[in-house]
């Protein structure tokens, strides 16, 4: 192992701070909105509010984004500069996997357009029922948000983290304004996604592949498979397939320079 690599990783890790702020500010809003029973009110103010702000399109695109395959699409470009970002990320998979399906199971909570009348909500792309409790979405876009804040160097997580925290949370956002999810879903799914993210760094820096050739490689071929299914997924909002098709180019173009483009002595986490 390139001592000078370990030496950075170690020297970069985030403070206590970044590791519970996230996910704690997360838990109080859910758990204020529950205790408070804001959830049903909040969701139609906010609903209203986005379709105020932008148009369909916007938060079609926007909740693309937060897909599972968008998501990998969308940070596949970073490992020809910075593969650790994508590994974290894939890392993390087992876990958030587990906490939004198996809470998705076990409460089987019915999601607005199973609650509410059609004429009291903007409803955005397919009407979903079922399986509200969390926002997959949101969990995805705080997994790939912490990955990237998590490993970059304190200097640059002070200038930045904001700015990623901010793309994250317009991403939550989204799964209200096209109406599939309640406002207490997005708060539970960004929770869940924040600690699987940071399980996911703790693992990257435990399993190293990310800093050989074969794994950066490897990673690469996983996300043309994943660009490729990303093409013909059907994601339920035809508002956005303008953004599904940007991330399939985005993706496929990021994983190919990644693939041919020659590897440094030296990785960057």
């Amino acid at each position: 192992m390139n001592t000078s690599v370990s030496r950075l990783a170690s020297d970069d890790s985030p403070s206590t701070g970044w590791l519970v702020f996230p996910a704690a500010v997360c838990m109080l809003c859910a758990a204020l909105l529950f205790a408070l029973d804001l959830n049903e009110a909040w969701f139609i103010a906010w609903n209203a509010a986005a379709h105020r702000v932008a148009p369909a399109f916007v938060w079609a695109g926007l909740t693309n984004l937060a897909s599972t395959l968008g998501a990998f699409a969308l940070i596949t470009p970073t490992l020809a500069w910075r593969p650790r970002w994508l590994a974290a990320t894939l890392l993390a998979v087992p876990v958030a996997t587990l906490y939004t399906h198996g809470l998705k199971q076990f409460f089987a909570e019915p999601r607005p357009a199973a609650v509410l009348a059609q004429d009291q909500f903007n409803l955005v792309g397919l009407p979903l029922r079922a399986d509200s409790f969390p926002s997959g979405h949101s969990l995805t876009a705080f997994v790939l948000a912490g990955a990237v804040v998590l490993c970059v160097s304190p200097a640059v997580r002070r200038r930045w983290a904001w700015v990623v925290l901010t793309a994250a949370v317009l991403m939550c956002f989204s799964r209200v304004a096209v109406g599939a999810h309640w406002p207490l879903d997005l708060f539970a799914g960004a929770a869940g996604g924040w600690l699987s993210a940071i399980i996911g760094v703790r693992w990257s820096a435990h399993w190293r592949f990310w800093e050989r050739r074969r794994g950066v490689q490897t990673m690469g071929a996983l996300m043309i498979l994943a660009v490729v299914l990303l093409a013909f997924e059907n994601l339920g909002y035809p508002e956005g397939q303008w953004m599904q098709y940007l991330l399939v180019v985005w993706g496929m173009a990021g994983a190919v320079f990644a693939l041919v483009r020659p590897m440094t002595c030296e990785v960057p986490a």
